[in-house]
């Protein structure tokens, strides 16, 4: 199966990654895989960068109309089976580029607003696209969203036991918000416990600097480090007690997975969008606002106990194995493409009884 992954974003988002990383796998697989970004662009740059055997063009001008232009030249010289999409307005693009000669599957982020169930009925872009094209929802309900899991995993029975980590991993978001500041408060109690905790926060130090000063005005400055995310979406092995994720939307989602991918029990607030996905007391914690003493006490616990420790990790692996797992993700995304193409296309990703329409 032909399939062209097509986005206009300007940043390497977590799930304009997701949606390559996804590409990178179908490719593996056996798909023939294009990447089509903004000619030129920092985006650009990271996916040759990240994935060198992907094939990647650029969409040209600066305008809708030179865009769309662009766009229905790449679609013209590749002619994809299915187009694979992120956001509503490039969905619109894929849809005008594409026409009847394939179809469009539009992944929904974690958080977004949908305003209906179909497709088609939403905004007047989400109308105009299935207007002139096939076009396939993903992840409203339930949510699609996964991660590739580590490369290698040590047996725990190859491990020799030991303490619990000493160490608090929080995710926030670009923006400090009141779920990072709760968590860090949280850090301050626990290093009054635990006088040797590290806390790293995660993400880009620019980002990180509101946050950083309200570490620094809690006297956790000695205690704060700074990591990127891939310190944890990419590493086998994570040496933390817990990952407390503040993040919302696809940025929190993703680290929930890759934490508890790593057997680390995750924190979330119950307010974000995906806290369904820990089961509270047994893969992490869910925290209801304003419940701080006793998320604090509960993560003391698990540092000192590490069959505790173990047990949710242990826990939070075979969640994400079952819910989540990127087999299963990549076969899924496989299925809707070959459906949304409008004809038989076998892809090799899926078994060929699952791309029947």
């Amino acid at each position: 199966m032909r399939v062209l992954v097509l986005t206009t974003a300007a940043s390497w988002t977590s799930g304009v990654r997701l949606l390559i990383t996804l590409g990178a796998e179908l490719a593996a697989r056996g798909d023939i895989v294009t990447v089509a970004c903004l000619s030129r662009g920092p985006l650009e740059r990271v996916v040759e960068a990240t994935f060198p055997r992907l094939a990647v063009r650029g969409i040209a001008g600066q305008g809708p109309i030179a865009r769309l232009r662009s766009a229905r030249g790449i679609v013209a010289a590749l002619r994809p089976d299915a187009v694979l999409v992120q956001s509503e307005s490039d969905s619109l693009l894929a849809a005008m580029a594409t026409g009847r000669r394939g179809g469009v599957v539009r992944r929904w982020s974690i958080g977004e607003d949908a305003p209906h169930r179909q497709p088609v009925s939403g905004t007047w872009r989400t109308r105009l696209a299935g207007s002139r094209t096939r076009l396939t929802s993903w992840g409203r309900d339930p949510i699609a969203v996964s991660w590739p899991e580590p490369s290698s995993r040590h047996a725990r029975e190859d491990v020799p036991s030991k303490a619990v980590p000493t160490a608090l991993w929080i995710v926030p978001p670009g923006e400090h918000d009141e779920h990072t500041a709760v968590a860090l408060r949280a850090a301050e109690e626990l290093v009054g416990r635990h006088p040797l905790l590290r806390i790293v926060l995660l993400g880009e130090p620019a980002a990180l600097h509101a946050t950083r000063l309200h570490a620094a005005s809690l006297g956790l400055t000695a205690f704060v480090q700074v990591a990127p995310i891939d310190t944890l979406l990419l590493a086998d092995d994570i040496d933390a007690a817990a990952v407390w994720v503040t993040a919302d939307g696809d940025d929190g989602a993703i680290a929930t997975i890759a934490a508890m991918q790593r057997g680390i029990p995750v924190v979330v607030p119950a307010a974000l969008s995906f806290s369904s996905m820990v089961a509270s007391r047994i893969t992490g914690f869910v925290m209801p606002a304003g419940d701080t003493p006793t998320i604090v006490a509960e993560l003391a616990r698990v540092m000192s106990d590490r069959h505790e420790y173990e047990a949710m990790g242990d826990a939070g692996r075979a969640r994400a194995a079952r819910l989540h797992g990127w087999p299963q993700f990549v076969d899924g995304a496989a299925e809707l493409l070959s459906r949304a193409s409008g004809s038989r296309v076998a892809s090799a990703a899926v078994p060929s009884m699952l791309t029947s329409v």
